[in-house]
């Protein structure tokens, strides 16, 4: 193999002849699917089985008394990992919070300058290069230049090669490649559109495999031609709805330069879907601020199991040696890390980024269409299941440069979390409710110690009891509301959870930003006001579409990938947005996203796009020049 010098500045380009590129890993990859059709149906029911079996649990394990007593310790200790995780989100946010309040105020170029006075080996701040895919099908063009806008808000640009992966099945495809290509020619160091065809043997339509053709056009491009070293590139895999903070890619190229690892490394940053959060309706608009504030506590907590989610970077040399993602799988960002673990072993890890990043929430016309709109994008994510029984063959094959502990690590995990989707709900709900009831009136053997009330609780406590039995209504015994509430342990456990929900109430709603002008101080109140109704949404927006994902998955129906529709209500209405949105960057500060757009180095430079975007003859030509 020849060896060629690292360049130490980004001006330098690399001119080699014959320079042998590393083949991708492909025999220590686990295979995506069972060897037979056969046992690919079955291991396609084990989430399935998992989940109901979780559920059926509550009523069928109180009926033995062996089975009653571990269904108790095993719920109580269900209970009790809820205290200690419901605590430890809202720390964990506390933290996180602070962290990215510090990292966005931090010169990054300083810093490393700082690093590289003390490594004599150290590269170049500009030698790094970060490729971004945006792929996208049928994406509005205005949610394309907002992403493509946050990428040329950058201060490191000149570093950044931006790849519009389309769809060639999308009618107009070439025509808005063209016109995006035309207006930020000049902006990147590079930039292209690749088109992926249909109907492709083997492929699931989607993200992933969208994103794999174009990173393979890409290296035939870049590195396969000789212009560039693959070892000075991380790539960025985004929605088309992203929106990055000015200093991600800065951030991004110092963690790349001093990481220990890097070419092992997945960078996720914290990942809030507030774009359009104030647009959405109260009951999604709850659902979607939450999950923002699990993934930035997952980031910052130091034992959690972490998975890169929807925008995430790694190093090129990593992604082309475990052969890109698997075409066949549509929730490509979790699989590509098992993917990555099991070929390449125990040094592949997720490093965070506390830096923001802002998605879209769904939204449609109407308050129905957006909330149906939700649950078949929750389906979607939930068909992660589908990772359950590649994690399991993946552990249990005789071969694979990754530990066995770390496997079984990683399959329980992804385990956990699908079954827990569908099962929380019932645990919460029913967990203690039902088994107490079986006991009390059916006989049914619980242990003493979990059915008796020996507990406690002062506050102003509802009697739900007294609401069930119209008979008690008005015995005056029986109050609706007491100051005290008797409880047995797992009851305890869990009504100690409310501080913390109070808690998570506040941080989502300042983590959404100012309320924009157009949304009135009641369409405010009312946002908080549905938080009561958190456990009944929860049916519809979480445990119905993972039940639904699994059930498919199961019945060997597959799923079709659905385009969610995004934007903002401007959108809806017809008009064009040019404010950028903004993103929270702290409890107590707001980035001022127009007046740093406007102050981008370039005169002109927004209107200069406005007008060649108008012009389809100047489109034409730009499309033949970059396409072809």
């Amino acid at each position: 193999m020849a060896v060629v010098p690292r360049p130490r500045h980004a001006s330098a380009r690399v001119t080699r002849d014959l320079v042998v590129l590393p083949a991708p890993i492909t025999e220590t990859s686990p295979s995506v699917f069972a060897s037979s059709a056969i046992r690919e149906r079955l291991a396609n029911l084990f989430p399935l089985a998992g989940s109901v079996a979780v559920v059926a649990a509550i009523f069928l394990m109180p009926l033995h008394p062996l089975t009653a007593s571990v269904y108790a310790l095993g719920v109580t200790a269900f209970f009790a990992y809820w205290v200690v995780r419901s605590y430890g989100i809202v720390i964990a946010n506390i933290v996180g919070e602070r962290r990215i309040a510090r990292w966005l105020h931090t010169d990054w170029r300083a810093r490393y300058a700082q690093f590289e006075a003390s490594h004599a080996t150290a590269d170049a701040w500009d030698w790094p290069r970060h490729l971004v895919v945006i792929p996208n099908y049928k994406e509005a063009e205005s949610e394309l230049r907002r992403t493509i806008d946050s990428l040329a808000a950058q201060s490191n640009r000149e570093q950044i090669v931006v790849v519009l992966a389309m769809e060639a099945r999308e009618d107009g495809s070439e025509g808005k490649a063209a016109r995006l290509l035309l207006a930020y020619r000049d902006v990147f160091a590079d930039m292209f559109a690749t088109y992926h065809p249909s109907g492709l043997d083997g492929e699931a339509p989607g993200k992933g495999s969208n994103e794999a053709w174009a990173l393979r056009d890409a290296h035939r491009r870049l590195i396969a031609s000789g212009l560039e070293d693959i070892e000075r590139f991380t790539v960025t895999s985004c929605d088309a709805d992203a929106y990055f903070m000015p200093h991600h890619y800065a951030v991004l190229n110092y963690q790349f330069l001093t990481g220990t690892d890097r070419y092992r490394t997945f960078w996720q940053p914290a990942i809030n879907n507030s774009n359009n959060i104030w647009d959405v309706p109260a009951a999604p608009r709850m659902v979607d601020g939450l999950s923002g504030i699990n993934r930035l506590a997952n980031l910052t907590i130091p034992l959690s199991v972490k998975f890169p989610n929807s925008c995430y970077s790694l190093s090129w040399q990593m992604l082309h040696a475990i052969d890109y993602w698997d075409e066949e799988v549509i929730p490509e960002d979790w699989h590509l890390y098992l993917k990555a673990c099991y070929s390449l072993g125990d040094r592949v890890h997720v490093e965070p980024m506390f830096v923001r990043l802002g998605n879209d929430c769904v939204l449609t016309d109407s308050v129905v269409k957006t909330t149906t709109a939700h649950y078949f994008q929750t389906v979607r994510h939930a068909w992660g299941a589908s990772d359950i029984p590649y994690a399991w063959r993946a552990t249990w094959r005789s071969s694979g440069p990754l530990s066995m502990p770390r496997r079984i690590l990683l399959a329980v995990s992804v385990t956990k979390v699908h079954t827990l989707w569908v099962s929380q709900w019932f645990l919460l709900t029913l967990g203690v409710a039902v088994p107490v009831n079986m006991a009390l009136r059916l006989g049914a053997p619980m242990p003493s110690w979990f059915t008796d009330d020996r507990y406690t609780m002062l506050g102003m406590n509802l009697n739900v009891m007294a609401l069930l039995d119209p008979l008690r209504w008005f015995a005056g015994d029986s109050p609706f509301v007491a100051g005290t509430a008797h409880m047995n342990l797992p009851g305890l456990l869990i009504s100690v959870c409310s501080l913390p929900m109070i808690a998570l109430i506040v941080a989502e709603y300042r983590q959404r930003g100012p309320r924009p002008a157009h949304v009135s101080s009641w369409t405010a109140v009312r946002s908080v006001a549905v938080w009561p109704l958190l456990m009944p949404l929860s049916v519809y927006f979480a445990t119905m579409p993972a039940f639904h994902a699994q059930v498919r998955l199961a019945s060997g129906r597959g799923l079709v990938y659905r385009v969610a529709e995004k934007g903002t209500k401007g959108d809806l209405e017809g008009t064009v947005t040019t404010e950028l949105p903004a993103v929270h960057t702290k409890l107590d500060e707001v980035l001022p996203w127009a007046a740093l757009a406007a102050a981008l180095p370039g005169a002109g430079l927004r209107s200069r796009r406005e007008a060649t975007a108008a012009t389809p003859e100047a489109s034409v030509t730009v499309g033949a020049t970059f396409v072809a």
